[in-house]
């Protein structure tokens, strides 16, 4: 139900008590009933504070439409005690939750309330050991970091600040001041990720910071370099949640035959070929890609015209298949498909085919080596991907035996009462 008050329905403030923005932000976001308190049952209001990122539509009662896009709610229990606000995204269908945290009674969705969030996860980063003038790593990962609908990434000191919908763009902005105001990045770049899990092609890149930010910049990980390109798609080149695997591929390369395919720009063939592999194969279907991988060799100073070294575009499925005609064998492979492909004459979807795909994969394997096998999809779970892997095994007549698995990074925390946004499997399979 809602209870009438003077001022419920929240539009972006530019400060409060804790400190001043270095820039004015403007009240762009505007309701069309601002007195609105939407008060919480029960359970919901146990959801809310136990970090649920969203209330679907009809879980409150308040409007979820248009002329609400982007208007943020307070929201009560049922003893009239603050939990948090609900920012409307009927794109999305869905009221995006921000819960207050233990230590606050109540306070203003302003300025001052993304700092804080901002502090504290920067906070744990640090302690993390990610943070460097050259590193990258997510900073918000959403709901993990109490700002649901909201992920900031930092490369190398600039940040793409990410949003689900063009309605929380006058919240990003006072986002990307508090960000500027700690001392987090030098430039802040705004994009909104449709509705989707693999969005492609150009986006719309927002400058939120006075300076400019770059076109591309160089990111270290470790001994490693990438190119990352803060403009143009919804991807920048490097994903900062594989940053774990990278590392676990390193003691499986040395004198290994290693082949990476649906490589995007080759980062684990970069950690392979610096961790001393024998050969590195990387097949990626995009030509652009292909030479992004290329410029990452470059930056590594490793030879892209060596025949150590290859470099093929190609779709997966034909390559995989004339590498077996040819009797060819890796020792790793290491597979991260998207979730969907199109390639000409071939579409394939993770969630019916992955199966299919594993298998090829194992025909040119060789005895004793090590598949890398990753999905990054909520729509499968840990136990749909190892029942795709079985299958795969059983149609090849493998013998598997798992030897390690991943989720996200610690720079990627989630809430326990949402399973969903643990997106990433990835298993380390020893195969006879």
């Amino acid at each position: 139900m809602t209870e009438d008050t003077d001022s419920a329905a929240i539009e972006p403030r530019s400060a409060d008590e804790e400190s001043t923005p270095t820039a004015p932000v403007e009240s762009v976001v505007r309701s069309t009933d601002d007195s609105h308190t939407i008060r919480l049952d029960d359970a919901n209001a146990g959801r809310v504070r136990g970090g649920t990122p969203f209330l679907e539509r009809g879980a409150i009662d308040a409007p979820l439409e248009p002329a609400t896009a982007g208007v943020a709610f307070r929201l009560i229990d049922a003893a009239d005690n603050p939990a948090g606000y609900a920012i409307a995204d009927p794109d999305n269908d869905c009221f995006r939750v921000l819960p207050l945290l233990p230590d606050e009674q109540a306070r203003p969705l302003d300025f001052g309330f993304f700092r804080k969030r901002i502090r504290r996860a920067l906070s744990w980063r640090k302690r993390l050991d990610l943070v460097s003038k050259e590193s990258a790593y997510r900073l918000i990962n959403g709901e993990g970091d109490d700002l649901s609908g909201f992920i900031v990434d930092v490369y190398a000191r600039h940040a793409v600040v990410y949003t689900f919908s063009p309605a929380f763009d006058a919240w990003a902005d006072i986002l990307a001041i508090a960000l500027l105001a700690e001392d987090v990045c030098d430039t802040v770049v705004g994009k909104v990720r449709p509705s989707g899990e693999t969005p492609v092609g150009r986006v719309e890149a927002r400058q939120l910071s006075p300076e400019s930010p770059p076109r591309t910049v160089v990111v270290a990980e470790d001994d490693a370099k990438y190119e990352v390109h803060l403009l143009g798609g919804i991807n920048t080149g490097l994903f900062c949640d594989m940053r774990d695997v990278r590392r676990a591929i390193r003691p499986l390369s040395p004198n290994q035959r290693v082949l990476n395919l649906f490589a995007y720009t080759g980062s684990f063939s970069i950690v392979a070929a610096l961790s001393e592999a024998r050969s590195v194969t990387t097949v990626e279907f995009a030509g652009g890609v292909v030479e992004w991988s290329k410029t990452n060799f470059a930056l590594n100073e490793l030879p892209t015209n060596d025949r150590q070294f290859k470099f093929v575009k190609a779709d997966v499925f034909e390559f995989l298949k004339q590498a077996r005609r040819k009797q060819e064998a890796w020792d790793l492979i290491i597979l991260d498909p998207p979730i969907v492909t199109n390639a000409p004459g071939r579409k394939w979807f993770l969630k019916s085919d992955y199966d299919r795909l594993i298998a090829h994969a194992l025909r040119v394997l060789a005895p004793g080596g090590v598949i890398v096998v990753a999905a990054n999809t909520v729509q499968s779970r840990p136990e749909g991907v190892e029942k795709q892997i079985r299958e795969a095994a059983k149609a090849t007549g493998r013998r598997l035996r798992l030897l390690d698995a991943f989720g996200l990074p610690a720079d990627f925390p989630t809430q326990m009462i949402h399973p969903l946004s643990r997106y990433l499997k990835v298993f380390f399979l020893w195969a006879e």
